[in-house]
């Protein structure tokens, strides 16, 4: 096997360990929720405590692991989500359960961000677009997991048993990310804080909206079927597996349907069946069309936010990526403890309708103006440098003067 063959085996299962990861809490949710007697707002707090330590650790680990290599820590990383995963299943309760969902967010987001970040340094020495397929790895990686999390209650194993089992796979796919070797550490440079300007606002909108939706029903899809249309554990438990098999399937064929619709086009058609698919779980009279709903919802948003990734991209290069990935992981992470506040207090299909009218906005925002509309316009293009997306050559000549003049 080639060394680029291998690097990209390697890091799609690195991609698949942390979505085997996610399916696999997920799909445990309802009865941990149930098994500790927890409120909707007392498992938000939880949700909220692991969001507060991942969006810490993403911000240290972007300044932190180049210097130690991301392969390396994505490994390191992957490795204490596997040992973390089970904890909450260990402990009593109380403060030993919110101190375990801060670690489990601290190494889940450092993870995170170095896998990707490696996946980009092997999307750039194989000079094709295979970000996609590490994604869709991610995806598959969650259906196995929540699948998996179902068939086990299914099979009368405990809770304890039932996220233990799982995370000696996730430990050992994590590992394959030292089989990576890391790039030379990029030269530090100086860089302030950038506003997004109009176009990108939109972007960062629709990016945050769309997380925000797939945080929703992965945390609360399983939930809202058991406690709502009393839906049987296991089918609680396998909900998400519809979901993100839905997505992974669309991004599987995403690149062939943006390169025959558009980017504009797939934006708006994802939105919309993302509306009609959330609105169907939640008026079906059974948990098998409520399955069906929430899959469609999996679907629709399967090629949104790579659809924005790639026009952040075009636009501001680095800058701009960095600008959606932080709305939007944002809107992942605080979302699902929001909308456990607003279930007890009106009830979980009406913070769900939330959900509703977010994606219906997407719809509305008016992403053609900075999405490209015709498919001949996705054709990959040299991004431009980070911070200075349309410097022209002089200027780009008079800034290596004045750095010159400075070091003198």
């Amino acid at each position: 096997m080639s060394s680029r063959l291998r690097a990209h085996a390697a890091m799609t299962a690195v991609f698949l360990s942390n979505g085997f990861a996610w399916g696999t809490w997920v799909g445990n949710l309802p009865r941990l929720k149930e098994g500790m007697g927890l409120s909707a707002t007392e498992l938000g707090v939880i949700l909220f405590a692991i969001s507060t330590g991942a969006l810490v650790s993403m911000v240290v680990a972007g300044r932190v692991a180049p210097r130690l290599g991301v392969a390396r820590v994505s490994g390191v990383a992957g490795l204490l989500v596997a040992v973390c995963l089970p904890l909450p299943a260990l402990v009593p309760g109380g403060t030993a359960v919110l101190s375990i969902a801060v670690l489990l967010g601290i190494v889940n987001g450092a993870m995170d961000v170095c896998m990707n970040a490696r996946a980009s340094q092997v999307e750039r020495a194989s000079g094709a677009a295979i970000m996609s397929s590490f994604h869709a790895g991610w995806s598959v990686g969650g259906l196995f997991g929540s699948g998996l999390a179902g068939l086990l209650v299914a099979g009368g194993w405990s809770l304890r048993a039932a996220l233990m089992f799982p995370s000696v796979a996730v430990a050992v796919l994590a590992a394959a990310a030292f089989l990576l070797g890391d790039e030379p550490a990029a030269p530090r440079r100086r860089s302030g804080f950038v506003w997004p300007n109009r176009a990108m606002a939109a972007l960062c909108a629709v990016t945050c909206l769309c997380f925000s939706a797939e945080g929703a029903v992965a945390d609360w899809s399983g939930v809202y079927l058991r406690t709502v249309l009393s839906a049987p554990q296991a089918w609680a438990a396998s909900v998400y597996a519809w979901f993100a098999l839905a997505m992974a399937f669309g991004r599987l064929c995403g690149d062939a349907v943006v390169r025959r619709l558009g980017p504009a086009a797939v934006v708006r058609l994802g939105s919309v069946l993302g509306v009609a698919g959330l609105a169907l779980a939640l008026v079906a009279p059974t948990p098998i069309i409520a399955a069906c709903g929430f899959a469609t919802v999996g679907l629709g948003l399967a090629n949104v936010v790579p659809v924005m990734f790639s026009a952040a991209g075009r636009a501001r290069g680095t800058v701009g990526i960095a600008m959606v990935a932080t709305t939007g992981y944002a809107g992942l992470m605080a979302a699902p403890p929001f909308l456990g506040k607003v279930a007890d207090t009106a009830g979980l299909p009406v913070a769900l309708w939330l959900v509703v009218i977010g994606m219906a906005g997407v719809a509305l925002l008016g992403v053609a103006r900075v999405v490209p509309a015709r498919p001949e316009a996705v054709r990959m293009q040299p991004a431009p440098t980070a911070g200075h997306a349309s410097a022209t050559p002089r200027r780009a000549r008079w800034r290596q003067v004045r750095r010159r003049l400075r070091g003198h």
